[in-house]
């Protein structure tokens, strides 16, 4: 499923720049319009996003808290 990437992003505690850097580098499925990041047409998909979180939080990257945080917000979005 995708959504805005500047909204999730700020949403999850992470700068729309890093995401769409992310988005542009491979790391997230989505798609960034001219490197972008706050172009209304900039996406990424929430199950890639919801990985890479997880991903983060095993390689103890990401602490709890944050990491908390953002799967919240990205499972809030996903049962709309």
């Amino acid at each position: 499923m995708k959504t805005a990437l500047y909204l999730i992003a700020n949403q999850i505690g992470m700068h729309p720049a890093v995401m769409a850097k992310l988005v542009l580098d491979g790391e997230i499925t989505g798609d960034v319009p001219g490197g972008n990041a706050q172009s209304k047409d900039a996406w990424v998909d929430l199950h890639s996003l919801r990985n890479y979180i997880e991903w983060r939080h095993d390689q103890k990257q990401l602490e709890e808290m944050p990491y908390l945080k953002a799967i919240r917000h990205i499972d809030r979005a996903l049962r709309r």
